[in-house]
Order: C-alpha cells, then structure tokens, then sequence
C-alpha cells in the first residue's frame, strides 16, 4: 500500500505517538515463554516494542489505538505486549 501525500502527516504522528508512549511508560524489561507448535521460545517486551515502532504505518495505527485505550483506562501494557507477542508468529523466529 502506497501512502499519498496527504496520509504522510498521519503516519508521521502515529509513529511519534507510540515512540512517546513507550517512552513515558518506561517499562521495565519483561521475559515470557511461549509455547507454539510444541516449541519454547524466550521473547522480551522491549522486543515486542521494537517490532510496533517498526511496523508498516497500518499496523502501527491499529496498535497505537488499542494502546490509547489500555494506557487511558490504565491496562496492563505487558500483558498487552505478551499477548502480541504470542499471537505473532513473525516475532517468534
């Protein structure tokens, strides 16, 4: 998907937006184990984070969303982070 020029504004705050969210959240390093197809794997919340700061300007739309209303109703952040990680095959290898 090609953005046009009028979308560049948006996709420049999205990504400013989620980078000043996990900056003023400054959440502490979290290590999960997750199990998929029978194989364990060690992901940490500051990878999962690296991942949403890198995705495509869609994605990170979507995330910075659901984050918006898990920060602003005061929601588990790594339990979020986790639950990503666990649904992502792509984070997983």
């Amino acid at each position: 998907m090609q953005f046009k020029p009028k979308d560049q504004p948006l996709k420049k705050l999205t990504a400013a937006y989620l980078n000043k969210f996990f900056k003023t959240r400054n959440l502490p390093q979290e290590e999960w184990e997750i199990i998929t197809d029978g194989i364990s794997r060690t992901i940490n919340n500051h990878s999962v984070i690296n991942s949403i700061l890198t995705a495509q300007p869609d994605e990170q739309r979507i995330l910075a969303d659901a984050l918006y209303e898990l920060g602003s109703t005061d929601q588990d952040i790594n339990l979020f982070l986790k639950h990503l990680a666990s649904e992502s095959r792509s984070l997983l290898h």
